[in-house]
């Protein structure tokens, strides 16, 4: 589909083989590609002279590495899910192969087509791995902060949380269950019941109910540690490569304790679960413009990935498999790109010692982010040239306004708006072209819980069927 117009009640679609007369479009059309940034456009010219290889960021899938010869030394930028498809794709699918030893431990042999690699993030961890499912088809952990009738309360009221108290109460329905679990598992003297209930009833943060039921200062949950897991004293390639062999093994062995019993799993598993009660607080903007820009967008989407959108446990043994294998080498964190003579260069920022890797080949190990402002599809190019839509923009409290990228919809329908802010009936855009608008539109709803993205795609199938 390249283009829609509008004609009355209907629309004809374009594509590159025809034209249709329709009555209802329903678009969902992923994340898109977005032209080169300045820097990546500078590294693709910088291979292109010195024969190198540049992968831009896409779906890994839609990408070509099957000429990455195992003598070539790869950079990849990102250690997100994007970065694990490569990574299999240069090992496993090369003919490696993971087996267990006498002790349990996942361990790679080599094909002997393999390149070195060499990978890094802002962060310098992958996402933290998903725990084993314990839970029943359906089954949730109570929801005392940010309840559904909390939040359906908000949005009955039209009324708007200050972003404090919004990210509070998503902080203190995790501390729950992790406190709740701890003592389950740790603390046999503790009475459960009474306990979550004098966390339940607390608006004011659980010191005082940790001091008084003696939880030690050592099993406190403490945000900054989630947030930053790189202790300070970790200054250098060398130290950094000791702490991730451990600090990767822990994560795989907490999430195989599963999220019914580890505190950590259960309370990353919590705010999974809280995922639609959050959607909703976006969805119908009960939280100010600014505090949405400066409390989610720039600090707790980045946190929220990191925990909550990680991979299978086996992902990060295989992982750590392939750092003992030799094959791969995770840098450290603040990891910078630069060209050196003719080579491209990476190191870690944060660590003393800037130890240099060079590679052949980089690989941008990262997903398309979301942006109709700047994308390349000709169908959204076209729906907004035609003013059929318009960016969702906020308008702060300095007067400047924020751009999110995202096409602008209903509330309810997804119905497009268009550049009057007129609703374009029968025009429905959903997921990835309304990330921003909506949060974490390629997260999967949690089973049970009546997602509001589920109840918008029965509404858009509903009026289909009305029209």
């Amino acid at each position: 589909m390249t283009n829609v117009k509008k004609d009355a009640q209907q629309y004809t679609v374009i594509t590159q083989d025809a034209a249709y007369n329709v009555d209802v479009v329903s678009a969902a059309l992923g994340e898109g590609n977005n032209p080169l940034s300045k820097e990546e456009r500078q590294l693709q010219d910088f291979a292109a002279t010195h024969q190198l290889k540049y992968v831009p960021i896409a779906y890994p899938a839609e990408m070509d590495v099957d000429d990455v010869a195992a003598s070539d030394h790869v950079i990849i930028r990102g250690l997100g899910l994007s970065f694990i498809d490569y990574l299999a794709e240069l090992t496993e699918r090369r003919g490696g192969t993971f087996h267990r030893d006498e002790h349990g431990n996942l361990t790679y042999t080599r094909s002997g087509d393999e390149p070195t690699i060499y990978a890094s993030s802002r962060r310098g961890l992958p996402y933290h791995a998903r725990g084993l499912d314990q839970k029943a088809v359906g089954e949730t952990f109570p929801r005392y902060f940010l309840s559904d009738q909390y939040v359906d309360d908000l949005v009955r009221q039209h009324q708007v949380i200050s972003g404090e108290e919004f990210i509070n109460r998503i902080q203190w329905d995790v501390e729950l269950t992790y406190y709740v679990t701890l003592a389950q598992n740790s603390y046999p003297e503790i009475d459960l019941t009474a306990f979550e209930a004098d966390l339940a009833a607390s608006t004011k943060g659980f010191k005082k109910i940790l001091d008084n039921y003696g939880i030690a200062a050592k099993d406190r949950l403490n945000w900054e540690e989630w947030k930053n897991p790189i202790p300070k004293d970790v200054n250098d390639a060398a130290s950094f490569t000791q702490f991730i062999k451990t600090y990767l093994q822990q994560d795989v062995d907490l999430a195989n304790e599963g999220n019914l019993t580890a505190p950590f799993t259960s309370a990353i598993e919590k705010l999974r679960e809280l995922r639609t009660n959050i959607r909703k607080v976006v969805t119908y903007r009960l939280i100010s413009a600014d505090d949405y820009v400066e409390q989610v967008l720039k600090h707790f989407n980045s946190l929220n990935s990191f925990l909550a959108v990680g991979p299978p446990a086996f992902r990060i043994e295989q992982i750590l498999a392939l750092i003992k294998s030799g094959i791969l080498t995770l840098i450290g964190p603040d990891m910078r790109v630069e060209t050196s003579d003719d080579q491209f260069m990476t190191y870690s920022n944060r660590l003393a010692d800037h130890q240099q890797y060079f590679g052949n080949v980089l690989i941008e190990g990262r997903l398309p982010q979301p942006n109709a402002a700047n994308n390349t599809n000709p169908l959204v190019n076209n729906l907004l040239q035609q003013g059929l839509a318009r960016i969702f923009t906020l308008q702060l409290r300095d007067g400047s306004s924020y751009q999110t990228g995202a096409l602008d919809v209903t509330d309810d329908t997804a119905e497009l708006i268009d550049q009057n802010g007129n609703v374009v009936p029968h025009f429905f855009v959903w997921g990835l072209p309304t990330e921003k608008r909506h949060w974490l539109t390629n997260g999967a709803p949690i089973p049970g819980v009546n997602d509001v993205r589920l109840r918008i795609a029965d509404r858009i199938a509903a009026q289909i069927f009305a029209k």
